[in-house]
């Protein structure tokens, strides 16, 4: 490994270590009510986004992530299709298979649940996906397994929408030249879209 990758890596597991405390210490302090009421709702400039898409992929949160399956009742009354991650292997292969709310969920690795492998295979047209930290360049930090850099590189054309609290925006993420940015960024305040006129891939 060059020194210049093992600072990158430094760099990153610092932004993480210092983003899942920041992430902690606001839920814990959150309102219970003002936790119970959040990431219902499908916003106008997600719905908006997604219309065209036909199965989405949500995600099961562990310990303090946003609780993405509390969208599910709102994108299945837009007729959405749902899907949830299955990990496949250690090595970052992660897949998605279908799921509605009430069907049968298996534990998986890190602490995760997913789909049984009898669940349908399923293409999503747009992932919603947890984060640990996020920019304004919409630049995602994940946990560091690289599940979710490869499911975007293999569903290219998806419609990548990060998932997270206010409290886990940073000033910068620390990029490689592989990470892609999301398309956006929805917390239980705010829509974060690109600046205006930049293109995403």
């Amino acid at each position: 490994m060059s020194d210049t990758a093992g600072s990158d890596m430094a760099d990153k597991d610092a932004a993480r270590q210092a983003a899942r405390a920041a992430r902690r210490a606001f839920v814990a302090a959150l309102d219970p009510m003002a936790h119970r009421l959040a990431f219902h709702a499908l916003p106008s400039p997600i719905r908006a986004l997604i219309a065209d898409c036909a199965t989405v992929a949500l995600y099961c949160p562990v310990g303090d992530e946003a609780p993405a399956l509390r969208l599910a009742k709102a994108l299945l009354t837009e007729g959405k299709t749902l899907c949830l991650p299955h990990v496949v292997d250690r090595m970052g292969t992660m897949e998605f298979r279908q799921w509605a709310p009430g069907d049968e969920l298996e534990q998986g690795s890190f602490g995760t649940l997913h789909p049984p492998r009898s669940a349908p295979l399923r293409e999503p047209d747009a992932i919603f996906a947890p984060l640990v930290a996020f920019d304004a360049r919409l630049m995602r930090l994940g946990q560091g397994g690289g599940y979710y850099d490869r499911a975007f590189a293999r569903h290219e054309g998806a419609i990548r929408i990060g998932l997270g609290w206010s409290a886990q925006e940073i000033a910068h993420v620390p990029a490689d030249p592989w990470d892609v940015p999301l398309h956006r960024v929805m917390t239980e305040r705010s829509i974060f879209a690109p600046a205006q006129g930049e293109d995403l891939p």
